[in-house]
Parts: C-alpha cells; structure tokens; sequence
C-alpha cells in the first residue's frame, strides 16, 4: 500500500477534479492523505481519504490581490508577483508541513500546480495536477494577446524585480534558488491534466510527460445544499452559472431575468453567496434560483449551459453534452471562452458589452444550430475516451511503480 499526500488550493475550480482521483485511489487500496482546509473536510472524507487540517493561509491572505489580480485584462507581472508573494509567505508553513508528512509516512504527493510551495517540501516523487491550462508557450503566447502594450514591454523588468527578491528570500531560508520563470513552467516527470487534449491550446505539442484524462467526474459530488430538482420538468432547461469565485454580478442576473421570462425555457440559476438573494428582484416564474445547485445531476439534464467559463464547468457541460454560451470574467477563462468558439461548442460573449437581447439571440442561436451539438457530441466522445480519473490513478500508480 503505497501513502500518497495531495495539496491543493480550497478553491472549488482547482479541488473538485481531484475528489474523484482521491476515491479511486482509496478504492484501489491505496492511503489517500488530503491536506485540506476545515471547510473541506465533508468532501475530503467522502471520498474515503484521510483529512489533515492545513489552512493555506498564504493563499487566504492573497484573495484579494488574486481577485484583482485575474479580473480583467491580465497583467504576466502582477500575476507573477501575487505567486511569488505566495510561495514566499508559504515558507514559514514547511516546516510543519514537513513534520506532519513524515509522521503520515508519505511515498508520493500530489499537488494542484498552484502549490508551488509543495516543491519545496520533499525530495519524495511527486505529481503535478492541471486542473487547467498548462503553463506553456502557446499559452503564454494567447495571454500576452489580451495585454496592452504598456503591460508586455514592463514584464521583463518586473521579472528582474522579482527575481532579486526571491534569491535573498531564498537565501534567508536557506532554500535552493527558483526564478519567477521558473516557478510559472515547472513540470514533474508526470503531470495529470484534467482537460482532453484537442481542446488544450498546442495539446499535441505536449510530450508523455503529460497525460490529458479529460474531467474527472464522480459518479456523486459532496453536495450540502437543498436544490429541488423534484421541480425540474418536460422543457427545455438552460442553466445559468458564473461558478463560485467571481459571481457578485447582480446585473447579469437582472439581465437573465429580462431575457428569459416567460419564455419556453425553464431556468436553474445559481447565483452563489456574494449577494443578498434581498436585492434580487422577484424571479419570473420559470426560473429556479439558489446560491448553490448541484451541477452534476442539473447538466445532465440541461439543453444549454450560460457559463463563466471556468475549466472545470466548461469540462462538466462538455462531458454531458452540453453546449455554452461563455460570459468570461477573467483571463483564463478568456482563453476557454475563445477556444470553445473556435470549437464550435458554443458561443462566447463579452462582459463588457454585455446586455440581455445578446444572451437571448446567443441561446437561440446555439439552440437551432445543430452545428453546435455536433461538436459538442464529437468532444464528449474524446472526453470519454480520455479515461478521467481512472487512467489518471492508473498513470499515478505506474509512474510510482516504476521509480
């Protein structure tokens, strides 16, 4: 029985694909060690793992400057700052970290390709997880095509800036030196990426060393809230979500309201906890509304799915077949907005510009396209065949085997 250790930010886009990962493991009988917030603890244990309270307070401290840091146009310095500033902050945490690993007695770890403090904390074997996009040229490339001008020519200067400050941070914990670059690039000998590789931006330029499973779905996720689905009927269903970080956008609500009532749809709309369902005027009465909904049983029976274009919503809707229409609300999920259009899995729109009579001709025109579910129906193929979270255990466990 081999103990494997996963770390992972408490964010729901980063944690969700490593829940199904977890049970199979334990299920194949392995020692599953999830070192995780308090708050994530019902999840974590569901899955059959152990929980070890680990608060990431370098990360909680960050929030703010990682909201502000992602909404909008991207900025490569003030992301690369807002990292480094965690990693260095993280630094005081290894040492107990360490402790409790080696009491845990650890074979391998497992860590969100966020945690760049994980390499930091053993010389064990260890395997990166992408709940995301892979750092990688092609990628960095698209990302410098949404800056100003202004933003790309300071990049190299504010590398340099950053690079002095992590040597003597790294020299005052007598820590072997890492620049920003980096840090931003670094890979393992294996890395699971949870997104099927014709939709990764270049996924065939990627080597062995890393193996697109596509989602990773359980059969059930953890699900604390009360949603009645018992209310969901015989028409069409659209699902609207701006997922959990960046959702206090009343205004869209307001919007989806205009565009969608009284209509033929029936609407489940979830609209998180960063807003007082008081200032919310009275849904029209075809809409479901709830601060949380439990997506993998609502997608399934979706015809349409209005989405922020997180990875992890925008691989849910795909894998039950369910065409998008993306209002993005950062950079990344610029980029997932762009690619699902150069797909022809949907249609993305701008936040900026935004208005309701644009949701309503984008969903009509998704509907009536049958182009769009073609191609949703072609992805959700690949993403079946990927394997998901089994042949990333299966990966995991024949790359440890092998060492």
């Amino acid at each position: 029985m081999t103990t494997y250790a996963i770390f992972c930010v408490p964010a729901h886009g980063h944690i969700n694909p490593t829940f199904a990962l977890a049970q199979e493991l334990v299920e194949r009988g392995e020692r599953v060690i999830y070192y995780q917030t308090e708050e994530m603890r019902p999840a974590v244990e569901a899955t059959g793992a152990l929980f070890r309270p680990y608060e990431y307070e370098a990360w909680k401290r960050q929030l703010p400057q990682v909201a502000s840091t992602l909404m909008g146009k991207p900025n490569l310095g003030a992301r690369i700052g807002m990292m480094t500033t965690m990693v260095l902050e993280s630094v005081k945490e290894i040492p107990q970290l360490l402790e409790q690993m080696t009491a845990d007695h650890v074979d391998c770890v497992l860590y969100d390709r966020t945690i760049m403090a994980a390499i930091f904390v053993s010389q064990l074997p260890a395997v990166q997880l992408s709940p995301s996009y892979v750092a990688s040229e092609h990628v960095f490339r698209q990302m410098a095509g949404l800056m100003t001008d202004a933003d790309r020519s300071a990049i190299p200067e504010q590398l340099a800036i950053l690079n002095e400050k992590l040597a003597r941070e790294f020299d005052t914990y007598n820590l072997p030196h890492y620049t920003a670059q980096e840090f931003l690039a670094r890979v393992e000998d294996l890395n699971i990426v949870f997104v099927p590789r014709t939709f990764h931006p270049a996924g065939e330029t990627f080597d062995e060393r890393f193996v697109f499973v596509g989602p990773s779905l359980p059969a059930r996720r953890y699900y604390n809230g009360d949603f009645p689905l018992e209310r969901l009927d015989k028409r069409p269903l659209l699902y609207i979500s701006l997922g959990t970080a960046f959702n206090n956008w009343l205004e869209f609500y307001q919007m989806c309201f205009e565009a969608f009532a009284q209509t033929e749809w029936q609407v489940v709309l979830s609209f998180g906890t960063r807003i007082d369902p008081a200032v919310l005027e009275e849904p029209p009465a075809n809409f479901l509304i709830a601060p949380h909904v439990p997506q993998l049983e609502v997608l399934p029976r979706a015809d349409l799915f209005i989405s922020h274009g997180g990875m992890n919503s925008t691989m849910e809707s795909l894998a039950f077949g369910v065409p998008l229409v993306v209002v993005p609300q950062m950079w990344e999920q610029e980029l997932t907005a762009r690619r699902v259009q150069e797909l022809g899995l949907g249609l993305a729109l701008d936040r900026n510009t935004l208005t309701a009579e644009q949701l309503r001709v984008a969903v009509e025109q998704v509907m009536h396209d049958t182009s769009f579910r073609e191609h949703v129906q072609g992805m959700q193929q690949e993403i079946r065949e990927a394997g998901g979270y089994q042949r990333a255990a299966s990966a995991i466990q024949t790359y440890l085997s092998s060492r």
